[in-house]
């Protein structure tokens, strides 16, 4: 109640920190060596991606419960929301990719253009990381020159090498081009997060609340999860049955003491199986670190006055580490309780024993709860998840589309199809790091799940690139085969999209595929003599188109590993 507004402001400085470490992976893709591992880039940085989605949740929900209905926002407030904008807008500009980085590492080998733009990225994520650091300590932030000179090296590489006039760099030249236009905008637009934000706003501050508005609502979101293959209902059911278990061996083992099997299987219980082994493993080690440091100090303070202030420290430990460092948040608050039993039994060293056996047993409960009862292998759910992360691609691009037929506007429709595309595009990568972590013989769909991941995160850059440079399109450009080839890939990203929920088998390649790939290289034909403004948007395009086909074969692999 007394700092209502600290919680937002270490949000987005998490927040700037995540689009930091997300800016820092994206500038090693520009490093110029031939046969870079691409793939495995691109696979870290969609993880990364989805700690950038998180933290922009996280902050969406904190400004929502503090901002009143149908009042304007001010002050700090203010600042907090156009800052969280900006974070969006800077988001969707460094996830834009422009052209295969391979081709470019081959094709402007012997230029060093490639890594004036790895530097002027990394500076950018330097930038980041120091407005996080002032949002945390609430000091003011003013930027270097460093940026700004870097990205004059990087126009200035650019000319001297248009002025060669090859042919074979014409191309790659052209979205470098554009790359450094949309390295300037975002230089701006980090310009304009350092400074003052509480006296204007910067567009429609509408935030999409996605809470139950009614009893009714509240009911129907309850009643949709109500079936076996809903996720939350099979970990609510595992749950159960594991406080269950755990409450018969408390009255076998220990009636009036053994809540701590109850109260370690409800911690350490989660949905997945590598968050719950994860989670027994630090639950148990950090127990019995906290008990052998309580034994250790309670044999070198015997005093109940330096008891007690050890317990008050080690709650203000357990407070700090709780959400990051498990372990070391599992033995503090062990430490604290072992001291305040003290305190009040003076029989300490009874409890240790108990303790440790009771966790041990919560914790082999959850284990078996997890492999027995309802068993939520990601395996099973990878099409699912995948479907989705193509099909919100899909209607993020639509959103776009319609944006160059009626003019840029950063309202609330395209921001939710912005935000849907990278929330499916993060749980596609959130299922696959979970099913890495399933035992040996429940994995499946391994190599295609990282294979789609790595297209579907391909294809949401391609598009955001395609988003970051939108704008009104005028007279017959606007009807003509830009919009044309772009509502045929939506199209045909619905399609797969179904065809991954159907898990049905399809020809890869025939006939759609090929269909598009027949627009993407009549778009790069017209975008030869097109205008500056309008060539960058058909070769962006064209990419887009060339995802089909990738993602028709990877969809019908998914399919058929799923069948055997």
């Amino acid at each position: 109640m007394a700092f209502p507004l600290r919680p937002l402001r270490m949000g987005l400085a998490q927040l700037y920190a995540e689009l930091s470490g997300y800016m820092q992976l994206k500038a090693s893709l520009f490093e110029p060596v031939r046969g870079l591992d691409v793939q495995q880039r691109r696979i870290g940085l969609a993880q990364a991606n989805g700690r950038v989605v998180a933290a922009l949740n996280v902050m969406k929900e904190r400004l929502l419960s503090r901002m009143r209905v149908g009042r304007v926002p001010q002050g700090e407030l203010l600042h907090c929301l156009n800052l969280y904008f900006l974070a969006q807008d800077i988001h969707e500009r460094v996830s834009s990719s422009h052209y295969h980085y391979n081709d470019w590492a081959d094709e402007l080998f012997h230029s060093d253009v490639l890594f004036r733009c790895q530097r002027v990225l990394g500076l950018q994520g330097v930038t980041c990381a120091r407005l996080a650091e002032a949002l945390r300590a609430r000091k003011p932030f003013r930027r270097g020159v460093e940026v700004a000179h870097a990205i004059v090296d990087l126009e200035d590489a650019i000319a001297y090498l248009e002025q060669q006039g090859r042919p074979q760099w014409v191309r790659p030249l052209r979205s470098l081009r554009a790359l450094s236009r949309n390295l300037t905008t975002l230089d701006s637009q980090l310009t304009l997060a350092t400074g003052p934000l509480d006296t204007s706003l910067l567009g429609d501050v509408t935030l999409f609340d996605a809470s139950a508005r009614s009893f009714a609502d509240a009911w129907a979101r309850i009643a949709g999860q109500l079936h076996l293959s809903s996720p939350l209902l099979r970990h609510a059911v595992r749950l159960s049955a594991a406080l269950a278990a755990g409450c018969v061996a408390m009255q076998l083992t220990d009636p009036e003491h053994g809540h701590w099997i109850l109260l370690t299987t409800l911690f350490v219980c989660q949905a997945t199986y590598g968050a719950t082994i994860t989670r027994v493993v630090e639950r148990i080690a950090g127990t019995a670190l906290g008990l052998l440091a309580g034994w250790a100090l309670l044999k070198l303070f015997p005093g109940l006055a330096t008891q007690a202030l050890i317990a008050v420290c080690a709650g203000v430990v357990f407070f700090i580490t709780r959400t990051q460092r498990y372990v070391i948040g599992t033995a503090a608050i062990t430490l604290m309780v072992l001291m305040c039993f003290n305190q009040t039994t003076g029989a300490a060293y009874e409890l240790i024993a108990p303790r440790l056996f009771d966790t041990l047993i919560g914790g082999v409960i959850s284990a078996i709860a997890m492999l027995l009862v309802l068993p939520d292998w990601q395996g099973r759910r990878l099409n699912a998840v995948a479907a989705n992360a193509v099909e919100a691609s899909a209607a993020y691009l639509r959103e776009i589309l319609s944006q160059y037929a009626d003019g840029k506007d950063d309202d609330l429709d395209y921001r939710v199809a912005r935000r849907n595309a990278h929330d499916a595009d993060a749980a596609l990568s959130r299922s696959l790091h979970q099913l890495m972590q399933e035992p040996h013989w429940a994995r499946r769909n391994v190599l295609w799940g990282q294979r789609i991941l790595v297209l579907s995160h391909t294809l949401l850059n391609y598009i955001s690139a395609l988003g970051a440079h939108r704008g009104k399109l005028e007279g017959a450009a606007r009807d003509g085969l830009l919009m044309s080839s772009g509502e045929m890939a939506v199209k045909e990203f619905h399609a797969i999209a179904t065809a991954l929920r159907a898990q049905g088998q399809f020809e890869p390649g025939l006939p759609d595929a090929a269909r598009c790939d027949a627009a993407a290289k009549a778009l790069e034909e017209h975008a030869e003599p097109a205008l500056e403004s309008q060539r960058a948007l058909l070769n962006q395009l064209a990419l887009i188109c060339r995802q089909v086909a990738p993602l028709r074969h990877v969809a019908a692999e998914l399919a058929r590993v799923a069948k055997t």
